[in-house]
């Protein structure tokens, strides 16, 4: 974190909401609004940025600001302090209701059960049609959204699509250049506001690509700025964010290799062709 303004304690080592109070004089009027806002709505930790613009009717910027002058870098490491807040864990017991049998069991299940309820039917043919039109498909998704990124790539491949997964910012960008009104862009990203996936998914836009979207918030700027979106339901915990289950994910790219092959039943013949050529290499 950066050391926060005026010698005031950093954000690590005290309370927000004791810093917002110091500097409740230096900060603009739409800033004090902000930090109010937080403390009235600290479940807002497990909220994406685009949720709380919406809910609180502050602008992003005013909200990254205030998280700055706070001594954080943005949002997400805001979301850090928010989440330790006494208020927060309060909310998030209270959120958890049966506190029998495992935590993480009853979150799973939960992720994956209101995924597949939400599962937009139309979305899903949708995307399965641009896919399978595409000369190519490049499947981005960086950090945590890396392996879900590989799992549809190699999914993709098994039914003889030409699917490229591209997990490192720099290189998304450049492989998104090579992409034209033929192609795909895949974009994985949780938070919908990765910002090499976003910038990747505007290269490929501008390149003539289409870009379809699986993100957890329908309002996020991936999904406003792609031409299909498919959405997951998943808890985000701020402290395991770079941690998180990719069930819900996975059970999304399921759906969708399914439809993807009743679409297409021929596909499968390469599945079973491309079963063939590795058989030997299994004991």
């Amino acid at each position: 974190m950066n050391p926060a303004p005026n010698g005031a304690d950093s954000a690590a080592d005290t309370s927000w909401r004791k810093i917002f109070r110091r500097l409740h004089g230096e900060l603009t009027a739409s800033e004090q609004r902000a930090g109010e806002y937080f403390e009235v709505h600290p479940e807002a930790a497990y909220r994406s940025i685009s949720e709380v613009v919406a809910d609180s009717e502050i602008g992003y910027g005013t909200i990254i600001r205030f998280c700055q002058k706070l001594g954080c870098k943005g949002f997400q490491e805001f979301k850090l302090l928010l989440v330790t807040d006494d208020a927060a864990n309060d909310r998030s017991k209270d959120d958890q209701g049966d506190h029998s049998g495992s935590e993480a069991a009853r979150r799973l299940k939960s992720d994956l059960s209101e995924t597949l309820r939400l599962l937009d039917e139309e979305g899903l043919q949708r995307s399965a049609q641009q896919i399978l039109g595409s000369r190519v498909t490049l499947v981005g998704g960086v950090a945590s959204s890396a392996p879900l990124a590989l799992s549809l790539a190699w999914k993709l491949c098994r039914i003889g699509i030409d699917a490229r997964p591209s997990t490192e910012g720099y290189v998304m960008a450049v492989n998104a250049t090579l992409l034209g009104n033929k192609d795909v862009l895949f974009a994985i990203s949780s938070s919908g506001a990765t910002k090499d996936i976003l910038h990747s998914a505007e290269v490929a836009k501008n390149q003539g690509a289409t870009v379809i979207a699986l993100t957890n918030f329908s309002s996020s700027p991936l999904s406003q700025l792609a031409d299909t979106s498919l959405f997951t339901a998943a808890t985000r915990d701020p402290i395991k964010a770079e941690i998180p289950s990719i069930i819900a994910g996975e059970a999304v790219l399921e759906m969708l290799l399914e439809k993807l092959l009743a679409i297409a039943p021929e596909r499968r013949d390469h599945l079973i062709q491309s079963s063939r050529v590795v058989s030997d290499r299994k004991l």
